[in-house]
């Protein structure tokens, strides 16, 4: 059915006109080619469906599509397909068109079978004119002398059958076009037609395909259409009927572990945050004593009474001796007994008695007198023990002495060589 505006005809009346013209030559030349009908019916549906225009393309053209096609598929090899003992010369003619090369059994199918002129022939096979006619002549020479010589090794048989012999004399006078056409060529089937015209978006499927249905499977449960139609619409609003529930107040229930609430962290002093840097305690460094002499005052102080003395500290047990990060890494160390609580009384230095002066020359002091007298300063105390120090290990310095070795060879070489001069004459001249 053409358009009545264009007069084009569509897609798929080209492609049914195509498929009834060539499609008996097209599937003879894949069945040969593959051995298989079943890849001879995909190869077909390939090349109808892949027709580039919508314009009638040249017969050529199909079979240059149908052989690549072949080339992108397995070949595999086919049965004789005629009873040698039902029909002699027909298998006869089978085998020889078999036993050729298969280029040159290609060229004959497309020439003989097919129908196909020199330069479609050259079209097809990508070669030029004059290659594809010498092809030709050399695929039907091979094919006739192949079949004189196995006519007459059968003819040549004890026995042959009246009518056997008289198809083997009109074999040797036929030309190859009526020879090949005993072959049994094999047809598509009626599913390739309809693989085909499926495959294809039909306009018109009545007037392509005559009785032919397609079966379509609905995919949607609603009409194609969009916006999709309110399910159960009001006519006065226009709207949707939703029925509503009464609110409910949620039930209660237990909080899941990830939505509890996280505790705040406690806060970390400097001793814990020094214990967690180093990762290992350390101990403290004991507090040198205070010096127990001072200046004088001018007026002592009375002295209070001394504070109590503080309990003592219990020893750790097992259990406390573990690391903790969150205490402090060693207890404060307790007082010593001998230092109080008050401030210690600083004891007063007074002025030494002057000498006796004489009458006459009073003996005036050289210097001021001292307001106090400092005592020596106590001891330092002891350095507590921790870890020694490591010590830097002093680079070992490699001593070479190679300018001794060089100055001995030199030596060596030197009386050498001033043997060598001084024997030299002696053993010239004896």
């Amino acid at each position: 059915m053409s358009s009545p505006l264009t007069g084009q005809r569509s897609r798929s009346e080209l492609i049914a006109e195509l498929y009834e013209r060539h499609a008996a030559g097209l599937f003879a030349y894949c069945h040969d080619q593959l051995g298989e009908s079943t890849s001879a019916g995909d190869a077909v549906v390939a090349v109808f469906t892949g027709v580039p225009t919508a314009e009638p393309p040249a017969r050529a053209v199909l079979y240059s599509l149908a052989r690549r096609e072949i080339y992108r598929r397995d070949v595999s090899y086919a049965l004789p397909s005629v009873d040698s003992v039902a029909d002699p010369a027909t298998a006869l003619i089978e085998r020889v068109f078999r036993d050729i090369r298969p280029h040159q059994r290609e060229v004959l199918l497309l020439s003989a079978v097919c129908r196909l002129s020199t330069s479609e022939i050259a079209v097809v096979l990508d070669v030029a004119a004059d290659t594809a006619e010498e092809l030709t002549y050399g695929a039907q020479r091979r094919f006739v002398q192949t079949l004189e010589t196995a006519t007459a090794a059968a003819r040549s048989a004890p026995y042959v059958a009246a009518a056997v012999a008289e198809i083997y004399d009109a074999i040797g006078v036929a030309p190859v076009a009526d020879i090949l056409a005993r072959l049994p060529w094999r047809r598509p089937a009626a599913a390739v037609r309809e693989r085909v015209l499926s495959s294809l978006l039909l306009e018109d499927p009545g007037a392509a395909t005559g009785s032919l249905k397609l079966s379509a499977k609905k995919l949607w449960p609603t009409t194609p259409t969009w916006p999709l139609p309110l399910s159960n619409p009001d006519q006065a609003t226009d709207t949707v009927l939703v029925q509503t529930d009464p609110a409910k107040a949620p039930l209660p229930r237990r909080k899941a572990k990830h939505e509890a609430m996280t505790e705040p962290m406690p806060k970390m002093r400097g001793s814990i945050l020094n214990a967690l840097g180093d990762g290992r305690p350390r101990r403290r460094r004991a507090i040198p004593p205070a010096p127990t002499a001072a200046v004088t005052a001018p007026a002592p102080a009375p002295a209070s009474p001394p504070a109590p003395a503080p309990a003592p500290t219990p020893a750790p047990s097992e259990a406390d001796a573990t690391f903790d990060a969150f205490r402090p890494a060693e207890p404060d160390p307790a007082p010593s007994a001998g230092i109080s609580a008050a401030p210690p009384v600083m004891p007063a230095v007074t002025a030494a008695k002057p000498a006796p002066a004489e009458p006459a020359a009073p003996v005036q002091p050289e210097s001021e007198p001292a307001a106090a007298v400092e005592p020596k300063a106590p001891e330092q105390a002891a350095k507590p023990e921790g870890r020694p120090k490591k010590r830097k290990k002093a680079k070992t310095r490699d001593r070479h002495y190679d300018w001794v070795w060089e100055l001995v060879g030199f030596l060596i070489c030197l009386a050498i060589a001033l043997i060598v001069f001084f024997s030299v004459p002696t053993i010239v001249t004896p």
